[in-house]
């Protein structure tokens, strides 16, 4: 350095000048790099609607019980659990909600937005679905583009902004269904479909996601007998005059038709109720537009007049036992018949062509009965009365 002072003056004039563009460009460009990139995490209010609800904060916070009514505000990480007697919405920052059902568990894995508007990056919502049923709303922001995900056990559920969505999860499958807007990527076992509206796709345990298909659902199981009686039980009920003669069940084919035939003979003018049972026991989704039964049937034989001195014994019925928004258990019943000699009462009956196939379509019961429907409990498909012969070929109870 003593030897050639101007060479070490000429390094650190340099080496100075180097540092000074490095700031200059550096500086600049973290403050845009955090700028854009940068994230501000946002918590989620989750109110009980019905019952008690239970939040999990994230891991040595301890949980929370909520009562009907009561709200509060969580972070990321947060479990939200609601037992077969609640239910809770979540509103989330961005206006979007989720409203959980009965039986149902999520986790709140991300709740944010960019830090600044100059940034580009998405509003972004992750839930996890445990189990259980929620129904999704989102929004449509002007101001950040939304990526909003359902991660269900089996599959990874992306949603478009401005939608509403069902999903279901249990064990072995997710069900997501796509309402009036909006749209929605499925993606599972390395595949992916694209559903838009009114259009639904079930995700089997470790299987890529299924055809999409309309939305309407059919909540019955082997409703056309095709497993045979799988699904359903079958049992008489002689009620309490006395009978002991019971009547029968059977597989038939009739006029080309997969049908099951209840017949009693020699039933000496007592009751008896021949019955396919099926425990339904789901929540009808939300939002729901229609609830209708669908059958086709056919009565070949009546002793009985009407339905009965009580118009409660047709020679073929469909009962549907269900809870009201009440929480009250009540029922809904029709009756088929062909002859009504004796006048008897017939409330709840509808007169059929005698021996013929008869297609019957119910109205929407969330529009016709008092109360509305919450959650549908059995479903009996049955013979009563005295003697009777009669046949089903399907039933169906539609949701949509």
């Amino acid at each position: 350095m003593d030897k050639n002072p101007g060479r070490v003056a000429w390094i650190t004039l340099a080496s100075a000048f180097f540092v000074f563009c490095f700031v200059i460009t550096a500086v600049p460009l973290s403050i845009r790099h955090h700028m854009l990139h940068a994230e501000e995490k946002h918590e989620a209010v989750v109110e009980s609607l019905v019952g008690t609800v239970i939040v999990e904060p994230p891991v040595g916070r301890g949980s929370f019980p909520l009562e009907s009514g009561e709200s509060m505000q969580v972070p990321e990480g947060s479990v939200v659990r609601v037992d077969e007697t609640s239910e809770a919405v979540i509103t989330f920052f961005e206006h979007s909600f989720a409203r959980l059902f009965p039986g149902t568990t999520v986790r709140l894995e991300r709740m944010r937005s960019p830090r600044y508007r100059v940034s580009k990056l998405p509003n972004t919502v992750y839930v996890k679905l445990s189990g259980g049923h929620v129904h999704v709303g989102t929004t449509l922001s002007s101001q950040s583009p939304l990526d909003f995900r359902v991660l269900t056990l089996h599959a990874d559920v992306f949603l478009s902004p401005d939608g509403s969505y069902a999903l279901e999860g249990t064990n072995n499958r997710s069900g997501i269904t796509v309402y009036a807007r909006g749209g929605a990527r499925v993606e599972a076992a390395g595949d992916s479909v694209e559903l838009e509206p009114r259009q639904r796709t079930e995700v089997a345990l470790g299987q890529p996601p299924g055809t999409p298909v309309d939305a309407a659902r059919n909540l019955v199981v082997n409703g056309d007998f095709s497993a045979g009686f799988e699904g359903w039980r079958l049992f008489n009920d002689q009620g309490n005059d006395g009978g002991k003669v019971d009547g029968t069940f059977s597989l038939v084919v009739d006029e080309g038709r997969r049908a099951v035939g209840l017949l009693r003979d020699g039933g000496l003018g007592n009751h008896c109720e021949t019955i396919l049972e099926q425990t339904i026991d789901r929540t009808i989704p939300e939002p729901v537009s229609s609830l209708v039964v669908r059958a086709t049937v056919k009565v070949r034989y009546q002793s009985l007049s009407g339905g009965g001195y009580l118009s409660s014994e047709y020679p073929l019925m469909i009962r549907i036992t269900y809870r009201d928004s009440y929480d009250s258990e009540t029922e809904w019943v029709k009756g088929f018949y062909y002859q009504n000699v004796q006048n008897n009462p017939t409330a709840f009956g509808l007169r059929i062509p005698q021996d013929r196939w008869y297609f019957f379509q119910s109205e929407n019961l969330l529009e016709s009965l008092p109360i509305r429907p919450y959650r549908i409990l059995r479903l009996r498909v049955y013979a009563a009365g005295w003697d009777y012969e009669s046949l089903i070929s399907d039933i169906n109870l539609i949701v949509e």
